[in-house]
């Protein structure tokens, strides 16, 4: 039997940004293991939506439940015949159609409808297939794509379950790109455990090492690469409209914090000063909501990117003065796309660590106070008046973070489906 790489990835997604991150996953590993069959599969599996994070807080021991759980979803592999050979690599597909999960989410968490359905066992073909998957590979890859935040504890924890069951299955075994910023104490908890066992452990920046260590991390199997999006190449002419900005919004994570009034303030200030501006969104429905009051505040604000697919968004970006966003896969694709941003700090510190991790000077805005909106507007006037020379530099500076992930992802990625720890040579 022909060894496999299996990635976990999002497949299915509404938002432009997982679908630009996963498809650069595909490129690299393909690029890097050529003549090996690829496998993706989609991330947090439906059978595993009967096991809470509750469950295990509610446990003498939460690291001992959670590992007592991953050895019997591991005794549950049929063996590597089951899920057969790869025909087709799944198409990474951008669905705006996708209901938000923003809708009614206290009542499906307490309902648990499709945890049901898991426990009675309409899943359970689908995930042993999984298995039998991660039984070929010579490589497992689980990619959360940064959910490991405050926000959602229980999105990190469906990804633990994954990457832990297949490191118990004998696949050497990475978690890559992800941001560390979480607050749930039974992950804190058990998070260095699980991640002293897995072969690789990638965040994408020097804040989530930060936050590891203070958990109890062990560093020695770590590596830091800014966010994979970043080797999207833009390949299309940019269509230039000078005098338009685009902003785009986390609008949940406006409204969780309380700060939404004061984009209506940014966009009432960009516009002061004679701008054209355009709402955009790499997530758009989670921000439509918020995004139609603003339309309705301000009568000819266009919003722009809808059904969008990745590549296409990157050219939408490529034709503005620059962006303005809490959104760090616009920031990233905008970037991609050669155009200055002005970026504004979420809930968590992800979009910070992203600058710092390419070495930009760019200040981070955080919303915190009354004058953030008279800080961004200063640095809108800052960007434009730097002109052609800010899109050089930007230009210049991805090309060598490119070559930066490449070189820190490759060679740890061979070295580990051989069998060769990282620690070895850490």
């Amino acid at each position: 039997m022909t060894r496999e790489i299996l990635l976990i990835t999002r497949v299915r997604t509404l938002n432009k940004g997982n679908q630009a991150l996963s498809t650069a996953w595909v490129s690299m590993l393909e690029r890097a293991f050529p003549g090996t069959s690829l496998r993706v599969l989609e991330r947090r599996p439906r059978h595993l939506l009967q096991h809470r994070l509750s469950d295990l807080g509610k446990a003498r021991d939460p690291y001992r439940a959670f590992d007592e759980l991953t050895t019997r979803l591991a005794k549950l592999a049929p063996g590597p015949a089951f899920a057969g050979p790869v025909r087709d690599i799944a198409d990474i597909v951008l669905d705006e159609d996708i209901p938000s999960p923003t809708r009614h989410v206290g009542l499906r968490q307490r309902l648990n409808l499709r945890g049901l359905v898991a426990r009675a066992g309409y899943y359970a073909d689908e995930y042993r297939y999984r298995l039998s998957a991660c039984q070929r590979a010579a490589l497992v890859v689980v990619n959360p794509a940064g959910e490991f935040f405050p926000r959602e504890p229980a999105a990190a924890f469906y990804h633990l379950l994954d990457a832990d069951v297949a490191r118990k299955l004998g696949v050497p075994t990475a978690i890559v790109n992800h941001t560390m910023d979480i607050t749930d104490p039974v992950l804190r908890a058990i998070i260095p455990r699980i991640y002293r066992e897995l072969d690789l452990v990638g965040f994408r920046d020097t804040a989530s090492v930060e936050a590891f260590e203070k958990m109890g991390g062990d560093m020695s199997n770590v590596v830091v690469t800014p966010d994979l999006a970043l080797i999207t190449e833009f390949r299309g002419a940019p269509v230039k409209r000078t005098g338009t900005v685009a902003i785009a919004i986390n609008a949940p994570e406006a409204a969780a914090n309380g700060y939404l009034p004061h984009w209506e303030e940014t966009i009432a200030a960009v516009r002061g000063t004679g701008l054209q501006v355009e709402l955009i969104s790499n997530e758009l429905p989670f921000d439509l909501p918020f995004y139609a009051l603003l339309q309705q505040r301000f009568r000819d604000l266009p919003i722009a990117g809808a059904g969008m697919p990745h590549d296409q968004y990157c050219q939408l970006l490529a034709g503005y003065d620059l962006v303005i966003t809490s959104r760090m896969h616009t920031a990233i694709l905008a970037m991609v796309s050669g155009t200055p941003v002005v970026p504004v700090e979420g809930a968590s510190f992800k979009i910070t660590g992203l600058f710092r991790e390419l070495g930009f000077d760019t200040p981070v805005i955080r919303p915190v106070g009354y004058t953030w909106p008279s800080l961004v507007l200063d640095e809108v006037q800052r960007v434009r008046a730097a002109g052609d020379e800010a899109s050089a530099a930007l230009a210049a500076r991805i090309s060598s973070v490119r070559d930066r992930i490449h070189a820190t992802l490759v060679p740890r990625l061979h070295a580990i489906a051989k069998g060769e720890p990282l620690r070895a040579s850490a």
